[in-house]
């Protein structure tokens, strides 16, 4: 596309002014011809080329040349050995086991697959942002090349992620797969699920395609199955990360584009926020960015080497518009906007951050994470090309490190499961009879176990209703003493506001967030209370299938009651409150949480973390999509309020009052925590109810094993047994084997 705005600064050095009285046109004509120049006539094309000596084909020709492709060192080689090595011994070595006269065997080595996949993973970096910030051109520039439509205009319409070609899986030949998808969108962690990405694709082509189904200029743009792409590029910073470019924000001709950018941040490891620097942060921004470090995955602590908010990148864009680029000014934008984004995030935001990475946030650490970027001038965007250049290089081997570890872990628990298994094995071999009264036992206490386990689950979920109720009352206290009329004037004294349609806004957004915080303050509490109901259900289970007499306990029933449970809620897309109590597992948490698309660095982080930082870190984006959305729409009802003299701070809470209740803010807030507990109930109930399933299967296998298994039956069990444990006593992930590619 024709950029007439660098052909008129760069190639005819030229004041649009100018510009204008050469072609013959209006000052605010040549203005709107550069914002959409592909709406430039024919005939003015010939004239501007007439003018300026150039030949029509030299014009229409003409693009904005991009700067060098960020080049970095490719520090994911490493990881993506190891991963490959993994998945190549999964491949050749499970052919030898009998995976298919055994089905948990067979589960087990898919698991072992899934964890492998979803846990090796690139970083993703999200490029998020206002729809006029330049997200598209900074990619490309990131890029080294211009795949991502660009215009000055709103462009991309759906999330297109970012893969380098190698990445590509083996039945996609295409440069650009589009997809539709469920009710939560395409999972892209699924893009090697032949049959998934078959199931969902809407389109496949080469890199143009996106101009038709992810711009608002394109023909399939009112399409609204379109949700995701995936593109795959040869670039340099692609080998150690994704990136997805998010739709911009606040086009408000599109309300799916901002619920989308919303969820979308939820998965992301590193967030660049792009907003321009001629109006740096504006109060919509500072709602956005607000929203992002409730969700930003806390990946910093004192054993990594990484400083607070290393992954948050606050960029002012198009900076050479300011001043032509003058370096001092812009200092003094990114000051004034790092000190007013400080004071509008509530204090809780910064503690639930601080709570989880050990570190204190204050002033001049966010400073640290803001930057300037304009592709015209190479000063403004060293630092921030450096800094992102920096983080990339180094957490491909935190990801590596952590994940071995839990793969590592998971290992062990499973040979330790099937030490246990064979141990039992040999036990029936040798005192069948008394395994026959165990099971005899067992089967004649299933009647009083089936009904105690009954009413144990009626005691959870009476406790999770008990727990909602309690949440809605605690938060009616929260919100009447938030959204209050004195509340709001001493809030206005504290931090200074003016009386001026700016300052209300962010006064606004503040009360928003405020109410969030409350939000996920108590839901937290009341999710740790949670935690003893759950581990109490289980320890009862656990008593009932154990109710043996005395010659027999001491037989050891090999069955995991917490890792059972568990392992229900993998297949979830949403548990509530149990995602808490599944963040104490440590390991097996951390497999659970990534299977629900939590981020790789902050799953394992929390597996790692764990207590009251793994819930801190859970609970972070709870709310973000309805609190962004009511602080939004009180800012655009202030917009319409006369601000009278005299007593104006009580005038402003007074109009602030009404316009919350005018939004059904607290209303909303309770449908939030009634989904939350809703989850939780549902979660609750699917892993109970594979909980009971998985028992009455052991029991089944039991009874099969005991009283019509031969003794070369059960010898040919043991057999299996023990070549699966040597199957995963080989897995390569020796130090030797690590330390031959340098991990």
């Amino acid at each position: 596309m024709f950029d007439l705005k660098d052909f008129r600064q760069n190639v005819l050095k030229m004041t649009q002014e100018e510009f204008a009285k050469l072609i013959g046109v209006r000052q605010d004509y040549v203005s709107r011809m550069e914002k959409t120049p592909e709406t430039i006539e024919f005939s003015m094309l010939l004239k501007i080329a007439e003018v300026t000596g150039t030949t029509l084909d030299e014009l229409v020709g003409y693009k904005k040349s991009l700067p060098k492709a960020l080049q970095v060192e490719n520090t994911w080689e490493p990881s993506a050995f190891i991963k490959k090595t993994l998945l190549n011994y999964l491949k050749t070595k499970a052919e030898n086991l009998p995976l298919n006269q055994e089905i948990k065997y067979e589960k087990l080595v898919l698991d072992l697959e899934r964890m492998i996949q979803t846990t090796i993973v690139k970083p993703t970096v999200a490029i998020v942002g206002m729809s006029d910030a330049g997200k598209s051109r900074l990619i490309n520039s990131l890029l080294g090349n211009d795949k991502m439509p660009t215009s000055w205009t709103p462009t991309t319409s759906v999330s297109v992620h970012i893969k380098h070609v190698d990445d590509r899986p083996s039945f996609i030949d295409d440069e650009v797969w589009i997809f539709t998808g469920d009710k939560s969108g395409f999972d892209t962690k699924k893009l090697y699920d032949e049959t998934y990405c078959k199931k969902w694709r809407i389109a496949s082509g080469p890199a143009s395609i996106l101009g038709e189904y992810g711009t608002r200029q394109g023909d399939k743009y009112d399409i609204e199955e379109a949700s995701a792409a995936v593109v795959f590029v040869d670039s340099s910073i692609l080998q150690i990360c994704d990136i997805v470019d998010l739709p911009g924000f606040g086009t408000g001709d599109r309300r799916n584009d901002d619920i989308l950018a919303q969820k979308s941040r939820e998965f992301a490891d590193i967030v660049v926020y792009m907003s321009i620097a001629n109006g740096f942060l504006r109060a919509a921004d500072i709602e956005f960015i607000k929203s992002t470090l409730n969700s930003l995955p806390v990946i910093e602590n004192r054993g990594n080497g990484l400083n607070p908010l290393n992954n948050l990148f606050v960029i002012a864009s198009q900076a050479h518009t300011v001043d032509n680029g003058n370096k001092s000014e812009l200092e003094n934008i990114l000051d004034a906007g790092s000190k007013r984004l400080y004071n509008l995030v509530p204090e809780e935001i910064w503690e639930n951050r601080e709570e989880q990475s050990g570190y204190v946030h204050t002033e001049p650490v966010l400073r640290k994470r803001f930057f300037t970027y304009t592709t015209d001038k190479p000063y403004l965007r060293e630092p921030f090309e450096n800094e992102v250049r920096e983080i990339l290089e180094k957490l491909p081997s935190i990801i590596n490190r952590n994940a071995i570890d839990a793969i590592k872990k998971h290992i062990d628990d499973l040979k330790l499961d099937l030490k246990r298994e064979i141990n039992q094995y040999e036990d029936i071999l040798k005192e069948r009879e008394k395994y026959k009264r165990l099971l005899d036992e067992i089967i004649n206490n299933e009647a009083t176990r089936v009904n105690e386990n009954e009413k144990a689950r009626e005691t959870v979920l009476n406790s999770i209703k008990t727990l909602q109720k309690e949440s809605v009352s605690d938060f009616e206290t929260k919100y009447t003493s938030v959204i209050s009329i004195d509340n709001i004037v001493d809030i206005i004294k504290e931090k200074r506001y003016k009386k001026k349609k700016e300052d209300m806004e962010l006064l606004a957004g503040y009360l928003s967030s405020k109410l969030q915080a409350k939000l996920q303050t108590i839901l937290k509490g009341k999710s740790e209370k949670l935690n003893n109901v759950i581990d109490n259900y289980l320890q009862n289970f656990n008593v009932q299938i154990n109710k043996l007499e005395s010659e027999l306990k001491s037989f050891n029933i090999p069955f995991d009651t917490v890792k059972i449970f568990a392992s229900g809620l993998a297949g979830l897309a949403t548990f509530g409150g149990l995602a808490i109590w599944a963040s104490t597992l440590g390991n097996l948490g951390a497999y659970i949480l990534v299977a629900k698309g939590v981020s790789v660095l902050s799953a394992l982080g929390i597996s790692v973390a764990g207590g009251t930082a793994g819930a801190a870190s859970l609970v972070a984006a709870i709310g973000g999509p309805i609190t962004l959305g009511i602080a939004l729409a009180v800012i655009v009802g202030l917009s319409v309020f006369a601000f009278a003299s005299g007593g104006w701070q009580k005038g402003i809470a007074k109009k602030l009052v009404k316009e919350y209740s005018k939004q059904d803010a607290f209303g909303q807030f309770v449908t939030e925590i009634e989904k939350f507990w809703d989850d939780t109930e549902s979660a609750f109930n699917a892993a109970a109810d594979h909980l009971e399933a998985q028992w009455k299967e052991y029991v089944e296998g039991l009874n099969e094993m005991v009283n019509s298994s031969s003794i070369e039956d059960i010898k040919a069990s043991i057999l299996k047994a023990e070549r699966l444990q040597s199957f995963l006593e080989e897995m390569p992930l020796s130090e030797s084997t690590m330390a031959l590619r340098g991990m």
